[in-house]
């Protein structure tokens, strides 16, 4: 096969897709029922393990939000876990994008939004995936399907001048989805053809609906009909639904009958063509109210204002619709997709039951290809919309364009600005791309707005979502308006033909000047660098290469595609559906070398297999992804060989559905692990040792559920404590050995410490320990002499030590930490030779007044900086240390990595703009973050997206990535203004509108007021 642009970047067993199962792993000897570990692939050596066939299922269908496993169900004092549906999910999402190729890692990613009627699990839903795939775009997933007729297929063709109707009908493994797409019926010309005709090739979809009527309820079906018997059920009912599903899926490939491999009592069971023919009319007639439910709202969406029955009133008539029941006849084309239409019979029930008056609508069939078209509409309508577009019919040279794009609605959501004097910006969703409001327009009150006192001056802006990018957001600036009348109420008014939103209200002056036009946000105006000219097939398109990529999140399927220069076809996405994708070249694994002296066996074995990795990776015809690390050809059967194992064994077998075990009654807490490489519930985190090193980091999930229990046991001590400022210490001192605190005199910054050293579970005087700082300090003799105060911490200690150097910067810092920082920042510890220092974290503090000693740039550059604010000054209740002696110590810190979602737009619009400044203006280097800053902010968005702190709503990830920019990356403007002053406009023009990073736009501010000064620092 020649390769092509598409390119998937998952995939299983040479299939363009991953399977959308997982495994949660647990350690029976831990006693934590929230303590878990999920991977994707089959863990063969775990000792507990629960499958979920369909995490995406129980995430929209679902009713129960939290189920129990049961490590042994026969023993009533066994250990359970209790497995929470949204958290499962975003965890299970962050496995699938550690999975993407790290060379796409930091692509631009979309994801596809299923049809979904019911407003809960709708934001539910969303509010999930955003939390797990930061800065993720969201496609309505019917509109794409669309598209892949229309762009790759190129069989869909829409009526001009009318009102087109697509019904899209997905019916998979676990549920049938049915949504209804209408191209737009309003005369906007978006294009002139060739005979001068007009073009409108607007679609939105209207609110989908699902249920439950997909394959698992035929094979359950099959088992009535079949009269399977009930001992085997209750025995082992998963196992027999597998073995009839296998049989329904051949007979309906081969026309065949087949016996399903079960054993019985009488009869053989067989599963025939009449047999699937007649259950295929059944399930036609359980989704049947669907669609009539679809086919009302149909009808509404025609007729609910004169001008929409204005518009429709040809088409009415044509059809014979005179009422919702006749709706039906509006549909012109049916995309028929999901593997269970594939059933013998499935396209003629459908029809027959649908369509019961002879109207007959088009059908274009997907197959069990629906998660790839989609992912490939979607990748499809991304390029179409770069301005130039990316994907080119044929002309024979590969130039030629579509004439017209089709718009599919409101790509992002609308989000009202509201900032009030001396206070932050407060933003409200206005516009939600996933509400019926976007298909139907008109005017509707603007909801969670705060309070607007008669006579005040706020300012406003409406601006796109955040996923929209940075771009996006620049030139919308804030508004004056002039409170008449409290409490300030305001209306949204959006045009879904115009593509337009305006805020009105009565009691505020000026929001005439608040309006949007989504129309500007569907164009990416970029154009291609390397622009693809080569010889196309007949039926293919040219495509240029994108930074995009398109995840569908099927419910028995993963697709991630993404774009490369070349050329595309259906015709070849098909055939890699049927045929699978081209097997990888076989990689020779290298010998494994003798270790080296001072170094144990797994050191070379680890260095081997990463050298083979490497080279495996670096292969340039390996065009569709690796295979998942560890995965066998076989997982499948091997998984399922062990898992019977297992069931015969008793013990580490589960249970979703077992009465409940009062968790006082379990066995005594776990005892002290020993440190190992690895966990023993087959994950790859590490597990911790007691007493707690700061050497030593805990499972991702330990720590995470140990911060949320934190945070509540705080709240009830300190109701109006900042819990950020604590979740960004314990960070920072993960990432980092020293941490420095700056901000004003009576700030917090020594309370903060010592809060943090508690709930470390440290001992002042044993294992925290406070230096004040002293101006005379020439040398560490004070801290490292005979007498000092840190001698005892020299030579062996059991113990992990937290040092708090009171008013940091009264004496240079290099005078008397140089030594330590050396110990701490790679210098193995050792303070002299062969003189070592116990394990150690340090906190400093500083005070930004004029009275400061600027740290020099060498120090900034080894400390993660940390800035707090004063106090508000209406605070009810200053916050003091507290009483936390309740409060349990955190088990530890966890594992800092440089991987999963490692990146920022907003980050990386700074780094480029102040890298561009400096080689264009032939600016200082030193003003460039240093590798070392570098690796740290990735460390820190790392951890941030693994421990699942935007989810478990304990750090808002536009708050760390204000305080990275702030605190790592501006923090070294300094110097001369008439040197700085490039960098200064390119960093305003990189940020503008980014309101939501205060900390960030603060520091450019001062920079911009000390230019009257002629010179910049970060300290005044």
């Amino acid at each position: 096969m020649s390769e092509t642009a598409f390119r998937f970047l998952l995939q299983h067993d040479r299939q363009p897709f991953f399977p959308s199962r997982c495994y949660i792993t647990a350690d029976p000897k831990v006693d934590d029922r929230r303590q878990w570990s999920l991977q994707l692939d089959p863990p063969l050596d775990a000792t507990w393990v629960y499958q979920v066939d369909d995490v995406k299922d129980w995430m929209l269908h679902d009713l129960k939000p939290v189920r129990r496993i049961f490590f042994d169900t026969k023993n009533p004092r066994t250990p359970f876990r209790e497995l929470e549906r949204d958290e499962v999910f975003r965890a299970y999402l962050r496995k699938i994008l550690e999975r993407l190729p790290t060379e796409y890692m930091q692509r631009r990613k979309y994801a596809l939004m299923p049809s979904i009627g019911d407003d809960k699990t709708r934001t539910r839903y969303m509010d999930a995936i955003e939390a797990a795939l930061p800065g993720i775009t969201v496609l309505p997933e019917p509109e794409m399907v669309a598209e892949f007729f229309r762009l790759v297929k190129r069989t869909l063709k829409l009526e001009t001048g009318a009102n087109n109707v697509l019904l899209v009908v997905d019916v998979g493994a676990s549920t049938a989805n049915m949504s209804v797409v209408l191209s737009r019926r309003d005369g906007t010309i978006l294009d002139v053809d060739a005979k001068g005709a007009q073009r409108d090739l607007r679609v939105r979809a209207l609110r989908g609906d699902s249920v439950s009527h997909a394959g698992r309820w035929v094979d359950s079906r099959l088992v009535d009909i079949l009269g399977v018997a009930d001992f085997l059920l209750e025995n082992d009912r998963d196992r027999v639904l597998r073995t009839i599903e296998e049989a329904k899926v051949r007979s309906s490939q081969t026309g065949a009958a087949v016996q399903v491999e079960l054993p019985s009592s009488g009869d053989p069971l067989i599963i025939d063509h009449n047999t699937l023919v007649s259950v295929s009319n059944e399930i036609w007639k359980e989704l049947k109210p669907l669609f009539e439910k679809l086919c009302e709202r149909l009808y509404v969406n025609q007729t609910s204002t004169e001008d929409a029955k204005r518009k429709s009133e040809a088409r009415l008539r044509e059809r014979r619709v005179n009422a919702a029941g006749d709706a039906h006849r509006l549909v012109d084309t049916i995309l028929l997709a999901g593997g269970t239409s594939l059933l013998p019979g499935f396209q003629d029930a459908m029809m027959a039951t649908l369509f019961p008056d002879g109207h007959r609508p088009t059908v274009l069939r997907v197959g069990s290809s629906f998660a790839i078209a989609a992912a490939a509409g979607g990748l499809a309508h991304i390029l179409h919309n770069y301005d130039p577009p990316r994907l080119r019919e044929p002309d024979g040279k590969g130039g030629s364009v579509f004439k017209a794009a089709l718009e599919s609605t409101l790509p992002y959501p609308v989000l009202l600005g509201i900032k009030q004097p001396g206070e932050r910006e407060r933003q409200v969703t206005v516009l939600d791309p996933n509400e019926p409001f976007i298909d139907d327009g008109g005017q509707r009150p603007i909801q969670d707005t705060p309070p607007l006192a008669a006579g005040s001056q706020p300012r406003m802006r409406l601006i796109p979502g955040g996923a929209a990018g940075v771009s996006a957001r620049q030139g919308r600036q804030f508004r004056a308006m002039n409170v008449r009348r409290s409490p300030g109420k305001m209306q949204i008014e959006w045009d879904p033909a115009k593509q337009k939103a305006f805020v009105h209200s009565e009691q505020i002056e000026g929001t005439g000047t608040l309006w949007i036009d989504a129309n500007t946000l569907r164009k990416r105006q970029e154009a291609a660098l390397d622009p693809f000219d080569g010889p196309l097939q007949p039926g293919a398109l040219a495509v240029d290469a994108a930074e995009d990529v398109v995840l569908d999140l099927g419910m028995s399927k993963i697709v991630a595609l993404t774009a490369d220069r070349g050329w595309i076809s259906a015709e070849e996405l098909e055939r890699v559906v049927r045929e699978g994708l081209d097997a990888p070249p076989p990689v020779e694994k290298k010998d494994v070398p003798p270790p080296d002296e001072g170094r144990d066996d797994l050191s070379a074995i680890d260095d081997a297999e990463k050298e083979v990795g490497a080279a495996a990776e670096a292969l340039p015809s390996v065009r569709y992804g690796p295979r998942p690390a560890g995965e066998a050809p076989t997982a499948d059967g091997e998984f399922a060989r062990h898992a019977e194992s297992a069931a015969d064994l008793g013990p580490g077998t589960v249970s979703t559905e077992v009465a409940a075990v009062d968790r006082d009654e379990r066995a005594a807490p776990n005892e002290p692990v020993s440190r190992k490489p690895a966990a023993e519930n087959g994950s790859a985190e590490p597990v911790a040792a007691m007493p707690f090193d700061w050497d030593v980091r805990v499972p991702d999930s330990q720590f995470s559920h140990a911060l949320e229990t934190l945070r509540d046991k705080v709240k009830e001590v300190e109701p109006h404590l900042q819990f950020d400022d604590i979740v960004v210490a314990l960070l920072a001192l993960a990432v980092r050995p020293i941490v420095l605190l700056a901000g004003p005199p009576g700030c917090g910054k020594s309370t903060l410490v010592r809060m943090v050293a508690r709930i470390l579970g440290k001992e002042i005087g044993r294992t925290f320990h406070e230096v004040a700082v002293q101006a005379h300090w020439e040398d560490d003799g004070a801290l490292f002499g005979d007498s000092g105060k840190l001698c005892h911490l020299l030579g062996e200690n059991a113990h992990s030590h937290l040092i708090l150097f009171d008013e940091f910067n009264l004496t240079r810092p290099e005078y008397y930490l140089s030594r330590l920082f050396n110990a701490l920042d790679g210098g193995n510890g050792a303070i002299a030779p062969e003189v070592k220092i116990a394990s150690c974290r340090i906190f400093g503090t500083m005070n930004i007044d004029d009275s400061s000693r600027p740290p020099s740039p060498k120090v900034i550059d080894r400390c993660f900086l940390m800035e707090l604010t004063q106090v508000a000054w209406d605070v009810e209740k200053p916050t003091g240390l507290g009483n936390f002696a309740s409060i349990p110590a955190l088990p530890g810190l966890p594992m800092v990595s440089i991987d999963g979602a490692n990146a920022d737009e907003r980050i990386d619009a700074v780094l480029r703009a102040l890298h561009v400044a400096v080689a264009e203006h032939d600016l200082r280097h030193d003003i460039l973050p240093s590798r070392r800053v570098l690796a740290d902010i990735k460390s820190l968005l790392g951890l941030h997206h693994r421990l699942d702190l935007q989810g478990k709503d304990l750090l808002n990830r536009d708050d760390l990535v204000d305080r990275v920019l702030a605190s790592r990356i501006l923090v070294k403007l300094s110097g001369a203004f008439d040197q700085l002053q490039p960098a200064m406009d390119a960093l305003d023009k990189a940020l503008d509108g980014a309101e939501e990073l205060p900390r960030t736009r603060r520091r450019l501010k001062l920079a911009r007021q000390q230019a009257r000064l002629g010179f910049v620092s970060p300290w005044q």
